[in-house]
């Protein structure tokens, strides 16, 4: 009988090009595949399916309970909450023979599984920053635990020494869809430095909250500087977080400023390619801006001790600043770039991608393939 894999897609649009590609390995390995979803258009879903030949996926989209509808719709929610989903239709989920997630969700399938052979749980991380966030103890709750370099797979071992699940470094499939998703972009007319901000989602941890509307009124009073303003996409555009209306029109007026406050191009690296600075906190975007090396710059909004801390090991790439006027002098610093920073910033690189000029969407499905076929 034909095994059958559900990709679980009820988070926001940065997940989609962390499982399309092994979606797309898997199901050519002859396995059915649905992409497990909440009810809505999915143009980028879609879009990207067309574009990468994705045609034997399934779009399986799940409804919410009624009243759920309804107080999410009163409450401006953008998109349904998970949890019940998953509460609704936790039956048809238990079916199949592996669910995969790419964020910390599968409690409730867990809880429900209990020690029944399926579905395994599999878990892509769709990211790879150095946040205590990203190690969780919830990665316990799945079978296989799916890294993309060597520098998550260390550090979670060290830091869940009682871990049960297996643990493979396989990539960063994401990168799979950088030729497919190559956009020339003219954002500009000067050929000013571009810089890209884009700050961290938490409100312990990004420097927006604290320092984004001064970072903003730098490059509007600096127009020798371009700006692209892109957040996290969560920043904007997930309940609990920030508004729309906080970002003031004085800033999608000003010509050398783009503000992006949550589109396709922020995040599939459109804006991690073009920009030629880094500007950001603690977003593990960093790291996909580093696929090619130019010169970073990180906020240390907090004033934290950070140099022997591995939650900022980033933060050694580049220049750390404390407040615009160092901003302000690293700028003016950037032809005498140190050669220590870009050498850090090429070993952080390989150590946080295995192999990332080889595709991981076929070793993702194969590791998974192998996990449901024993």
């Amino acid at each position: 009988m034909k095994k059958k894999v559900g990709f679980i897609y009820l988070d926001e649009l940065q997940h989609v090009p962390h499982f399309l590609p092994p979606a797309i390995a898997l199901a050519a390995r002859g396995v059915r595949v649905d992409i497990l979803t909440y009810e809505g258009g999915h143009r980028y879903l879609k879009t990207m399916l067309n574009k990468l030949g994705g045609e034997k996926l399934n779009i399986v989209q799940l409804s919410t309970f009624f009243y759920r509808k309804i107080l999410e719709k009163l409450r401006d929610r953008q998109q349904p909450s998970a949890f019940y989903i998953y509460r609704k239709h936790l039956h048809k989920l238990l079916t199949y023979d592996a669910l995969v997630f790419t964020d910390h969700t599968a409690g409730i399938i867990y809880q429900a599984r209990g020690k029944a052979a399926k579905p395994k749980l599999v878990f892509i991380d769709h990211g790879a920053g150095d946040g205590a966030y990203g190690y969780k103890e919830s990665h316990n709750l799945f079978d296989l635990v799916l890294v993309a370099g060597m520098k998550k797979a260390t550090r979670l071992v060290r830091d869940i020494p009682d871990h049960h699940f297996k643990l493979k470094v396989a990539g960063y499939a994401k990168f799979d869809l950088l030729n497919n998703e190559k956009e020339d972009i003219r954002l500009f007319e000067e050929g000013n430095p571009v810089v890209l901000y884009c700050p961290h989602f938490s409100r312990q941890l990004s420097s927006w909250y604290s320092m984004g509307r001064d970072i903003l009124n730098f490059f509007r009073n600096h127009p020798e500087y371009n700006l692209i303003f892109a957040p996290h996409f969560n920043l904007f555009n997930k309940k609990g977080f920030e508004k729309r209306a906080a970002v003031d029109r004085k800033y999608y007026d000003a010509p050398n400023i783009h503000v992006d406050l949550g589109s396709i191009r922020s995040v599939n690296m459109t804006y991690a390619r073009y920009a030629d600075i880094y500007l950001g906190d603690v977003s593990s975007q960093v790291y996909e801006f580093m696929y090619l090396t130019r010169p970073l710059i990180f906020i240390n909004h907090q004033n934290i001790f950070w140099q022997k801390d591995d939650n900022y090991l980033m933060w050694q790439a580049g220049k750390v600043v404390t407040n615009v006027a160092g901003l302000e002098e690293a700028l003016a610093g950037l032809d005498v770039w140190p050669i220590d920073y870009t050498a850090r910033q090429k070993e952080l690189f390989t150590q946080t991608f295995y192999k990332p000029d080889r595709p991981a969407g076929p070793r993702v499905a194969k590791l998974i393939a192998d996990e449901i076929y024993g």
